[in-house]
């Protein structure tokens, strides 16, 4: 019976133990949940704070509107006195205050620009990592500054869009606060979350921008497109007439209609339309062209107009899709060039005539007569009827008129030499460069290519054009070495004169030689046009000059 009694007190014993221990497990158990379920209202608090403020913020796409929408709810979720945003601008790498927005207290004051590495947000836009400062008054160097400004906590989140830091988000605190990590990380989130939408608002506020631009640009190009002088026309690579303008109709005598129904390519000549094709093709394959050419265009009634086409190639997002061509009629102009080309050969001509004539008659009759006179005073010299002192005054005037000969002969092959009717240009260009010679300069004439006569016309005026060179170098170039080289190629003809002289400085227009008193160049510019070629000239103090006249022939 006792032991009876013994066991029934053990049993009773360990239940009530076991019972207790129970007890406990449900208490820590119960604990346990109770901070689950803290912790999970809190999460679903702050859930829904985030859920509040991105819905706030995607309701907007102007960048004022999110962030003064997403600055309560960041206060109220983070429990702050206020929230600041800075935002970065890429021109200028500054961070620069964007909002500063505050809820019952008074509006903290905040410094309106930072550098990037200045201060706690230019540090946390260096960085791009959160910064936390729990108490700015022992957190030098710039902790001072802030709590002058009655911050004492704050909390400062990098905004990012596509993993660049595009500025700062601060939630601030007038006490003294103790931020717990997960507030540091949800407000990360937010952060992370605004910088998104920043960058998705500034990319479509950049393409309205860029929209828009483009809209006023095409609204241009269709006003100068319609009110252009010149006829402008487009059309596809199976060349039909996409666009033409009133300019158009003028020039070709046809009805935009009937424009539309037509290639307006196939209104030049033969020629024409083969040149016009040519630089298309080179446009195709991208190779180097000149875009611009002269072609004859037939209008409706029938009439040949010259005309001045610029071709173009038309592309869309990087694929040709046409031509565009702009063309100038030309023909008036064309035809007033050849009337005055017309009328300065005529002048250049009858100069040269002059010329001739005024170099043969100091030949055959002035130097003539002053040589016979010269012969009858040597024969005077000659004879002892003389005193000594007339002898002296006839050999004087026997001497004078001999230099006059002289000048007269230099003259008169200056007025038109005759190995240039004789001979031809290149030998006359070889005695300009012995005429350099005996001035003591180290002279050159070279050709290249296969030479011949030129047309009399051409080779006066390239001799005109080299002499004049010449006569520069003897008297202004105070230059060692010359160098006259021509070249026969593509049936083209380039002559070049250089010297090692003292060079000078141009002006940048050629026109503007004559009001510089360079007459002598504007004189060389004019001869090479009356060719129809060009003349380059090249000279810089002190390095030389260089003058190249390149004509068709």
């Amino acid at each position: 019976m006792t032991q009876k009694l013994m066991r029934t007190s053990a049993s009773s014993t360990n239940k009530k133990q076991f019972y207790q221990e129970e007890f406990l497990e449900l208490q820590a158990a119960n604990k346990k949940l109770q901070k689950r379920v803290a912790a999970t209202e809190k999460n679903e608090q702050r859930l829904a704070a985030l859920n509040a403020i991105f819905g706030l913020i995607t309701q907007s796409a102007e960048i004022r509107d999110i962030l003064t929408l997403a600055a309560d709810q960041i206060m109220e979720v983070m429990n702050a006195d206020a929230v600041t945003v800075f935002l970065l601008d890429e021109e200028t790498k500054e961070l620069i205050l964007e909002l500063n927005e505050a809820g019952s207290e008074q509006l903290v004051s905040e410094k309106k620009r930072y550098q990037i590495g200045e201060g706690y947000h230019g540090k946390v836009a260096e960085t791009g990592e959160p910064m936390v400062i729990e108490d700015a008054t022992s957190a030098p160097p710039h902790g001072r500054a802030v709590a002058d400004r009655g911050i004492r906590s704050q909390v400062i989140v990098p905004l990012k869009s596509k993993g660049k830091v595009i500025g700062t988000l601060c939630a601030t605190k007038h006490t003294l606060t103790k931020f717990d990590p997960d507030q540091v990380e949800l407000l990360s989130s937010i952060g992370n979350h605004i910088g998104a939408n920043l960058g998705n608002v500034r990319l479509y506020q950049g393409m309205k921008r860029t929209l828009s631009q483009l809209q006023h640009s095409e609204e241009r190009y269709r006003v100068l497109f319609e009110n252009a002088s010149d006829a402008i026309w487009v059309h596809d690579f199976d060349n039909k007439t996409l666009a033409a303008n009133r300019a158009c109709e003028k020039v070709t005598g046809y009805s935009l209609k009937g424009l539309m129904d037509m290639n307006v390519c196939q209104l030049l000549s033969h020629n024409g339309r083969a040149h016009v094709d040519s630089i298309e093709a080179s446009l195709l394959r991208d190779e180097p062209v000149d875009p611009r050419c002269e072609v004859e265009l037939v209008t409706k009634g029938g009439a040949t107009r010259i005309i001045e086409v610029t071709t173009s190639l038309v592309t869309h997002e990087g694929e040709a899709t046409g031509f565009q061509h702009a063309a100038r009629d030309v023909t008036d102009e064309r035809e007033m060039q050849e009337n005055l080309r017309y009328y300065l050969q005529q002048v250049t001509r009858a100069q040269e005539e002059e010329r001739k004539r005024i170099a043969r008659e100091l030949h055959d009759e002035t130097m003539q007569n002053l040589i016979v006179i010269s012969r009858q005073l040597e024969k005077i010299t000659s004879s002892d009827a003389l005193w000594e002192e007339s002898l002296e005054v006839v050999r004087g005037l026997k001497k004078q008129i001999e230099t006059a000969v002289q000048e007269i002969r230099r003259f008169s092959h200056d007025l038109r030499p005759t190995v240039l009717d004789d001979l031809g240009l290149l030998p006359t260009l070889e005695l300009l460069a012995d005429d350099l010679e005996k001035e003591g300069i180290a002279a050159s004439f070279k050709v290249v290519g296969e030479a011949g006569r030129l047309v009399p016309e051409v080779e006066v005026m390239l001799f005109r054009i080299a002499q004049e060179a010449v006569r520069n170098i003897q008297r202004h170039a105070q230059a060692s070495v010359a160098e006259l080289v021509i070249e026969f190629r593509d049936a083209k003809v380039r002559l070049s004169i250089r010297d090692n002289g003292r060079g000078c400085s141009l002006p940048q227009r050629p026109r503007d030689l004559a009001s510089l008193g360079k007459l002598g160049v504007a004189g060389m510019h004019e001869r090479a046009r009356l060719l129809g070629g060009n003349l380059m000239l090249e000279s810089r103090p002190g390095k030389g000059t260089t003058i190249t006249i390149e004509v068709p022939v």
